[in-house]
């Protein structure tokens, strides 16, 4: 019974949380457009997504590197971040352990829907539209124009939520959108977060939320589909690498 409640308690702060960090969000954006940086890292990582693994249990982001080469020092300016998907939670969990203002790939409809979609917009959000072909352009460009602004994209390849934590196929969407711009892959794992906040579920509940990060991995050319599908394949076998990881050193659930 107790869990119970604080479950419900956690849920309702978080809830309340939320609202207050995107209404702070839209306000500065529509105050001042050229605030992106400012939203995405002091409200959007700092003040949102760090407190949102506060409220879950985690005082301070728990990271951890494949090998040096993964550090954060090893970096580039630009980069593409790909990471498995089991909770709402993940956006928090990446923007807290990312340490640079980061956008998510986005699906195309989002644009259209009042409020978010003008937040999304001015931050740089980058839109996909999986039905138009014709919009694939425009989308590099975008991202392109986004990662100047020294801006950094994650995506969530399997493109839904695992229900059981099982990893679902990649779609290539993200590793195209990188061979097209020359942009970097950094791979991470995300741990705990299916615990704290399953999918369906509607409770948060405390548990330990960690995140690994693989070593950048460079796109082949855009023109060779073979290579491509090798790079997608590369991207899996990273993110599940770091997820073994996490099973046999990480004492917590998923």
């Amino acid at each position: 019974m107790l869990r119970f409640i604080a479950s419900c308690f956690r849920t309702l702060l978080g809830l309340l949380w939320s609202t207050v960090c995107c209404s702070y969000a839209l306000v500065t954006i529509l105050i001042k457009p050229s605030a992106a940086t400012y939203v995405l890292t002091t409200i959007g990582s700092n003040m949102w997504s760090k407190n949102m693994l506060r409220i879950v249990g985690n005082p301070e982001v728990n990271v951890s590197f494949e090998s040096s080469d993964a550090a954060f020092d090893q970096w580039p300016s630009q980069a593409i971040f790909i990471a498995n998907h089991r909770s709402q939670l993940d956006i928090n969990a990446s923007a807290a352990a990312i340490p640079h203002p980061i956008v998510y790939l986005s699906k195309a409809s989002v644009r259209r829907v009042p409020i978010l979609g003008l937040l999304n917009e001015r931050v740089g959000t980058v839109f996909i539209d999986r039905s138009n072909p014709t919009a694939a352009k425009q989308s590099v460009d975008r991202l392109i124009s986004t990662l100047k602004r020294g801006i950094s994209v994650i995506v969530y390849p399997e493109g839904t939520r695992s229900k059981d934590g099982t990893m679902l196929p990649f779609k290539k969407g993200a590793f195209h959108l990188a061979a097209k711009s020359q942009a970097v892959i950094i791979p991470l794992h995300i741990h705990g977060t299916r615990t704290a906040l399953p999918r369906g579920g509607l409770l948060m509940r405390k548990n330990p939320v960690h995140v690994r990060f693989g070593k950048p991995m460079t796109p082949p050319a855009a023109d060779d589909p073979h290579a491509l599908q090798v790079f997608v394949k590369e991207g899996q076998e990273a993110v599940e690498r770091m997820q073994a990881w996490h099973a046999a050193n990480i004492p917590t659930p998923d």
